[in-house]
């Protein structure tokens, strides 16, 4: 799926990345509390076959129950050779999406805003011009990515100029020049437009920053200590994953995150993500009414991902049932997210590399270790 993918060339950032030489990568490993179970050894031989298919590193944390495991395999840094790490951070891209969705779906439950209301009531004239009209476009319809809207991500300004520090508004505009895909409510597509508009529809609904809206409803009260919300700062707050982009190697501090906002900008570890996720599905943030929303959804394929889509979360078929949840990409880094509607089973699978996308042999193998974390 395009999670915040800029599959051009990095233009300005090429004299700023050094070449990186490759270093061989350690063999798969599990915490030491695990023991000889027989799905960490399963999960192990995956994300060992992910590393061989070319990942520098990957993180696999799964649950059952009560139990919590982290499977690790390769380099969390290519130029160090230092271990993936399940407690480093990294930029979860598009997951960001079932947060922004939570809290607009919390604002609905308060009765601040409605599902309903349009685009243009709460932010007038930002939708406009070349066929777009706000005042055709719901709420519910941006948190389904119904709208019809571009999505502003491919275009050549923002993918050579990495380092940039976008506004909202400017995001929004570049979406503006072309007309809408098809009239809002009658079709599907991936764009994360549609989540920068429901970002900006969260701080006039609220007259506070989206950030200080994440940490007072989610952040905080799940305890997600290793979890921000950057908007301009390409820094991590901690230890992190390096992430690679195709030949210009590690671009992990070089690309703001202003050009993803609530759309996909927060950074976070797999077990804060997963524990997000686990509230979420299991019903502590949101009421009935609006889980049903939530989880009301559409079958879709976005680039070859069939799934079915709800508002900011997606349901997915594996061979031992369903699975919510949502993937996310952004140069360096993706992440993929399960959960099952009982909170019971997790998979979160995250590695560091962007050029696998499209490999068919690595697909395949990620699919299989997915199915084998979550079901296993």
């Amino acid at each position: 799926m395009s999670r915040i993918s800029l599959t051009a060339s990095l233009a300005s950032a090429t004299a700023l990345i050094a070449g990186a030489a490759l270093v061989a990568a350690p063999a798969a490993s599990a915490a030491p509390s695990e023991g000889p179970h027989g799905l960490d050894r399963k999960v192990r031989a995956a994300t060992g076959r992910l590393v061989a298919d070319g990942a520098p590193g990957v993180i696999v944390m799964t649950r059952r129950g009560g139990r919590v495991s982290h499977v690790t395999a390769g380099v969390s840094d290519k130029a160090t050779g230092a271990p993936m790490d399940h407690r480093l951070l990294f930029r979860i891209a598009s997951v960001t999406k079932s947060f922004t969705s939570t809290v607009v779906l919390q604002l609905a439950a308060e009765r601040r805003l409605s599902l309903d209301d349009t685009v243009e009531t709460w932010l007038p004239g930002v939708v406009a011009g070349n066929g777009n009209d706000g005042s055709k476009i719901t709420i519910r319809q941006l948190l389904a990515q119904t709208s019809g809207l571009n999505d502003y991500t491919p275009d050549p300004r923002v993918m050579t100029d990495p380092a940039r520090a976008w506004t909202p508004s400017e995001l929004i505009a570049i979406a503006m020049e072309k007309p809408p895909q098809y009239a809002p409510g009658t079709s599907w597509n991936y764009s994360n437009t549609n989540y920068i508009l429901a970002g900006m529809v969260i701080e006039k609904a609220t007259g506070r920053s989206v950030g200080a809206e994440f940490r007072q409803r989610i952040f905080e009260p799940l305890r997600l200590r290793n979890t921000s919300y950057p908007t301009t700062d390409s820094s991590f707050p901690g230890r992190y994953v390096h992430g690679y982009y195709y030949d210009y190697g590690d671009v992990s501090t070089l690309i703001s995150p202003s050009s993803a906002r609530t759309s996909g900008g927060i950074v976070s570890t797999v077990d804060d993500v997963a524990r997000f996720h686990r509230a979420l599905f299991t019903g502590r943030l949101l009421p009935p009414k609006q889980m049903r929303e939530m989880r009301t959804v559409r079958p879709v394929n976005d680039d070859g991902v069939v799934e079915d889509y709800g508002l900011g979360v997606a349901r997915i078929k594996f061979s031992c049932g369903y699975a919510w949840g949502h993937d996310g990409g952004f140069p360096g880094y993706r992440t993929w997210t399960y959960t099952s509607a009982d909170g019971r089973s997790q998979a979160v699978i995250t590695y560091n590399e962007s050029k696998l996308e499209y490999d068919k042999t690595f697909r395949a193998d990620l699919a299989k270790a997915a199915d084998t974390a979550f079901c296993a």
